[in-house]
């Protein structure tokens, strides 16, 4: 008998090691699971990512500060803009400030944002050539009146020498 409870004893010592280790075990696998779950090491990562989100949205605001003077400017230019007078330095003026509208839009093609740039760019450029073909049409509709009035006088004329002919 003696053999059996020591062997008792030994499965009783083996079952609480056994238990134990398990206890430990789950313990530790539950412990690890809460506090990695609840750490703050998800909130330094969103800490770094809002921090950067702020950083960008810290530069638009600093790029559309540079680019207000120049959409002031070009809208002056254009508003003053007489395609009548030659005046290249004037045209080459409006689209280098248009081309500077539109590098503030490529130096960061990925932010949807700076696309408001192309925008106010090409908004420009349109009003611009707009006013240019406005201008030419006009020009040719003076041009094309003149030469109705002087075409109308010299058939009146044509007509009136006939009249003479015919008496």
């Amino acid at each position: 008998m003696n053999k059996n409870e020591t062997m008792n004893q030994k499965e009783r010592v083996m079952g609480f090691v056994y238990v134990l280790l398990l206890f430990i075990a789950i313990t530790t696998f539950c412990c690890l699971a809460l506090f990695l779950y609840n750490s703050d090491y998800g909130a330094i990562k969103q800490k770094d990512f809002f921090v950067s989100k702020m950083l960008r949205i810290g530069e638009f605001r600093n790029d559309q500060k540079r680019a207000v003077p120049t959409i002031d400017l070009l809208y002056n230019k254009i508003s003053e803009f007489n395609p009548g007078v030659n005046a290249v330095y004037d045209e080459d003026n409006i689209k280098f400030l248009i081309r500077d509208l539109k590098d503030v839009y490529e130096k960061n093609p990925l932010d949807t944002r700076y696309k408001s740039f192309q925008h106010i760019a090409d908004f420009y450029y349109q009003w611009y050539a707009d006013k240019r073909a406005l201008w030419t049409l006009n020009t040719n509709i003076d041009k094309f009146t003149k030469d109705l009035e002087a075409c109308e006088l010299g058939l009146a004329n044509k007509k009136d020498d006939f009249a003479k002919l015919k008496k």
